[in-house]
């Protein structure tokens, strides 16, 4: 007896569902270039955790299914890297070898060059004030922080590893310090500087701590900003609706109606008549004895 079923087509049965992965193919390095590498280094560690997180499923180890770094260097770039930076023959060269190398590059500054790190984050660095969750805001804020100092190899200045160096205290200095500069909007930045100036000074160098601080007293002013709006809005609505409730109190003024009787005019000024002209005296003028009255002489 076989120890299996077949369907209808003749198709074996599985009785334990198959495991369906998405192919995984390591990044390639093709370029020696101090924004490619960081890239490529960026890629790699997602894809050496892909592998690892597949593995703890299938129960394979890693070291039998995870791509050499050396084989996803470009053969070209391989060589040259393998001459002109190592300094060793080809086949001397070790995957170890080449992550030293690019990590090295990656953690240093392009061209030995130290830039305004004041000026660089004041142009890149920015808190997005659309987002109204305070945890999603604060996250991103720092997210974006780390981004530029990777992008731009400033670990050496203002990163966190190598906590037992003798400047890590004032890599984490200057770190927080950049932090608190970018800060959005004005009222959060001025209240977190006040604090770490007069009572917690330990999250001067603690990005740890400034994060918690931060996050803290972004909620209290944004909860307060609702508050303000909402009553903004109650106070609005009260007033529109006692505007409307004056109007509708106040009466109408009354219409002219056709049946009504015209206002009475003032009586019209009498006109004045000429006097009508009297007859000639019968005894003729006093003086000259004319058909005339004696004034109308002069």
């Amino acid at each position: 007896m076989p120890g299996f079923t077949v369907d209808s087509d003749a198709d074996v049965e599985m009785t334990v569902p198959q495991s369906i992965f998405e192919l995984i193919r390591a990044p390639e390095l093709r370029s020696w270039e101090h924004g490619a590498l960081i890239e490529w280094h960026r890629e790699w560690e997602r894809y050496v955790e892909k592998i690892r997180h597949r593995c703890g499923i299938t129960n394979v180890t890693i070291e039998s299914v995870v791509t050499t770094v050396k084989s996803s260097v470009r053969p070209k770039t391989l060589w040259n890297m393998a001459t002109y930076v190592l300094k060793k023959p080809l086949s001397a060269v070790t995957d170890t070898d080449i992550l030293e190398a690019v990590l090295a590059r990656c953690r240093t500054l392009k061209n030995e060059f130290v830039p305004d790190v004041t000026s660089l984050f004041g142009q890149k660095l920015e808190m997005d004030l659309s987002i109204d969750d305070c945890d999603a805001q604060i996250f991103r804020y720092y997210e974006d922080f780390n981004g530029i100092v990777e992008d731009n190899g400033l670990q050496g200045l203002i990163g966190t590893g190598n906590d037992s160096d003798a400047g890590y205290k004032s890599r984490l200095k200057a770190r927080c310090r950049l932090l608190v500069d970018g800060l959005q909007p004005p009222v959060l930045k001025a209240q977190i500087t006040r604090l770490i100036d007069l009572e917690k000074r330990n999250c001067k160098s603690d990005d740890l701590a400034l994060f918690d601080l931060i996050l803290e007293h972004a909620k209290v002013q944004q909860r307060f900003h609702r508050m303000s709006q909402d009553y903004a809005k109650r106070g609005d609505s009260k007033s529109e609706q006692n505007h409307c409730a004056e109007n509708t109190a106040k009466p109408p003024p009354a219409e002219p109606t056709r049946s009504s009787p015209p206002a009475a005019s003032p009586p019209p000024a009498p006109i004045r008549t000429a006097r009508p002209s009297r007859p000639p005296p019968q005894d003729r003028c006093l003086v000259c004895k004319g058909p005339h009255w004696l004034k109308d002489l002069w």
